[in-house]
């Protein structure tokens, strides 16, 4: 194998390794979402030159053809023939990439827009069916506030019956108390001027009054 050829070989294969791993960090920028484009100009010079390059080993192979054994022009033809193969399939990854890339450009805002409508519909929906729990939370409360209003209204009715009443209830307290002292104070003095048998009639009377003023009070 010539110098010329074994080098023409080596700086293929390291230009092939080179174009893949370049497109394998492009992707990863895209996924990043980082800018790509530096590294796109990149993998397109050098598959240029990888075509290039083909191209002059094929024309070195022409060259050295005739000095060589029939075997080993098989060898490099099929040599040539894989870096041709590897070189579409490079060139048609990389332009598959591409092409998805602009795709998802001229969707992405189609995409947004309809994202953003979507959004603004459940953002709206979301915002109705808050503003009726709200109202109805309210209708509720204000029911409850007017039930709460009434209940204390009859309480405060209640109680003020409640204070008539014992007000009522004190002030014949107070006239049965005055009555019970005028009637002591009368037999007192009857006590005193009587004598024991009216004594004990004017005990009975009193027994009687008493009674009297206790079941009518």
């Amino acid at each position: 194998m010539s110098d010329q050829y074994k080098n023409d070989i080596d700086r293929i294969q390291k230009l092939i390794v080179s174009i893949k791993t370049d497109i394998n960090k492009r992707e990863q920028k895209k996924k990043a979402g980082q800018q790509f484009t530096i590294i796109e100009g990149e993998i397109r010079g050098q598959l240029t030159n990888l075509d290039r390059e083909l191209v002059l080993l094929g024309d070195l192979m022409k060259l050295q053809e005739n000095t060589l054994m029939q075997k080993e022009q098989e060898k490099r033809r099929n040599q040539l023939q894989e870096f041709k193969n590897q070189r579409d399939l490079i060139s048609e990854q990389f332009k598959k990439a591409v092409l998805e890339t602009k795709q998802e450009q001229q969707i992405a805002p189609k995409q947004l827009a309809e994202l953003s409508n979507m959004t603004n519909k459940e953002l709206f929906k979301n915002q109705k069916d808050l503003q009726q729990e709200q109202d109805k939370l309210l209708d509720s409360t204000n029911e409850q506030a007017i039930v709460l209003k009434y209940q204390g209204q009859n309480i405060n009715q209640t109680i003020n019956q409640q204070i008539i009443d014992l007000n009522k209830l004190n002030d014949d307290v107070d006239k049965t108390n005055k009555n019970m002292t005028f009637v002591n104070s009368k037999f007192a003095s009857i006590i005193q001027k009587s004598s024991n048998c009216w004594l004990i009639i004017i005990i009975v009377i009193e027994i009687v009054l008493l009674l009297c003023f206790i079941l009518f009070l």
